[in-house]
């Protein structure tokens, strides 16, 4: 999958001007602008801006969009043994 089906799935969903995660494909679009790439992925970018119309602020768009990138870095934590479960597994 290349970039620019990205971009093209990310437009092509309708949501409500609200909706966090049309300001986080805001911000993704916006991002790939900054991206040195000599295809046409810039050009679709572009056009799909366009057609979302949200841009209220684009750094509310980008800080939600990096945010999204922070939660998906992290990994997931590990349930602790606690209470009971712990002094079942040490009389074991």
């Amino acid at each position: 999958m290349n970039l620019n089906l990205i971009v093209v799935g990310l437009s092509a969903a309708p949501v409500s001007h609200s909706d966090p995660a049309r300001l986080a494909r805001a911000g993704f679009l916006q991002w790939c602008l900054t991206l040195e790439d000599r295809s046409d992925m810039r050009h679709a970018a572009r056009a799909a801006i366009a057609r979302l119309h949200c841009f209220v602020n684009d750094s509310e768009a980008l800080a939600q969009f990096h945010g999204l990138l922070i939660q998906a870095a992290e990994p997931p934590s590990l349930p602790r043994r606690t209470g009971a479960r712990r002094r079942l597994t040490r009389l074991q």
